[in-house]
């Protein structure tokens, strides 16, 4: 089994890879242009329930993604599940939008909080933050190392994390060569970075299941989530 890259996908990514990619044609949203790079994704995620506008009509591209936002984006992909217990943070109660997205990702041990009792809800995620979540999210696999021009400035704690979303095609470099780390990630590039990560390979309008090539096994893991094989070494 190629450990490089396992994903834990819960059932309710399953079905969500199982979607194939919305067109970008009449995106819906008035600042999200039909040609832009990230339409498709930004209409991807809105049509399977996985990130919604911040109005009607406005996705609101540039806008930077926060931790209250990284968090129910994770809870959506979940299914939205049961989350047990109050809040552990100060400046978060668990009736708030994002409460029980966040009690559910600091519980999952996903996101946590500052140190000092806070979370951090409207604080802006950097793409070495993001590398990290995604990272948990997904079992923290092993992933080849693979240096940017940047390498020094990426945090010790994202260092594997990085390397895996490389490696996986989750989050790639910028055209310098760099990674960037300390960057704020908008929620265009979110929208693209999980369309990545729920449906790798999503090039063409083909399932999961198709892209493996040849699916030879499927084994329910305890936390839920479901590991998919094929004969080319290939792991969902």
């Amino acid at each position: 089994m190629n450990k490089l890259f396992k994903r834990a996908v819960p059932p309710a990514l399953c079905a969500l890879a199982l979607t194939t990619a919305a067109s970008a044609a009449g995106t819906g949203f008035t600042d999200v242009p039909e040609d832009a790079w990230y339409a498709s994704a930004a209409v991807y995620c809105r049509d399977n329930g996985i990130m919604s506008g911040t109005s009607a009509t406005e996705f609101s591209p540039g806008r930077p993604m926060t931790r209250a936002m990284l968090a129910a984006v994770l809870y959506r992909m979940s299914g939205s599940p049961a989350a047990e217990g109050e809040s552990p943070f100060s400046d978060v109660k668990t009736g708030d939008w994002c409460g029980p997205a966040v009690v559910w990702a600091s519980g999952k041990g996903y996101m946590g909080g500052y140190g000092d009792g806070r979370f951090g809800p409207n604080a802006p995620v950097t793409r070495e933050q993001l590398a990290a979540v995604l990272w948990c999210y997904s079992g923290s696999p092993d992933a080849f190392a693979s240096d940017f021009a940047d390498e020094a400035a990426i945090a010790s704690y994202a260092g594997k994390a990085v390397d895996w979303t490389r490696s996986a095609g989750v989050m790639n470099g910028l055209s310098d060569g760099r990674f960037a780390p300390k960057n704020q990630t908008t929620r265009a590039q979110l929208a693209v970075v999980l369309r990545n990560y729920i449906s790798p390979s999503l090039l063409t309008e083909v399932s999961a299941m198709d892209v493996m090539c040849q699916p030879c096994g499927a084994a329910a893991m305890p936390d839920g989530s479901l590991l998919v094989t094929d004969t080319y070494n290939r792991v969902v």
